[in-house]
């Protein structure tokens, strides 16, 4: 493995530690978590780590901002559109991800 390779396996290692550190961090102190969010979400750009569903909804679409539901973004389930509408309380932007029939969300 050349040197390239190694540094991105070693950011996938911090990014997944960051993860599992701000779900701890949260309890604490927010402003903690949301510092890590903004590392984990750096090494990420850097070094060209795709990111998955869930992590993705943890960052405002528009603003950037580390949200957590229920504490600074609200989700609402649309009947008409058949849709999740996840709104940033820091910029108001809302996010909507259509459901599929067979789509759960916890």
């Amino acid at each position: 493995m050349n040197i390239k390779g190694k540094k991105r396996q070693i950011a996938e290692n911090r990014v997944n530690h960051l993860s599992v550190e701000i779900e701890k961090s949260l309890k604490h102190s927010h402003n903690l978590a949301e510092i890590q969010a903004k590392q984990a979400r750096d090494f990420s750009k850097k070094f060209n780590i795709k990111s998955g569903f869930s992590q993705r909804m943890l960052f405002c679409h528009k603003c950037k901002r580390f949200i957590v539901p229920g504490f600074n973004s609200r989700i609402r389930l649309s009947k008409v559109r058949k849709s999740v509408n996840i709104t940033c309380l820091h910029c108001g932007f809302t996010y909507r991800k259509i459901r599929n029939k067979s789509q759960t969300y916890i």
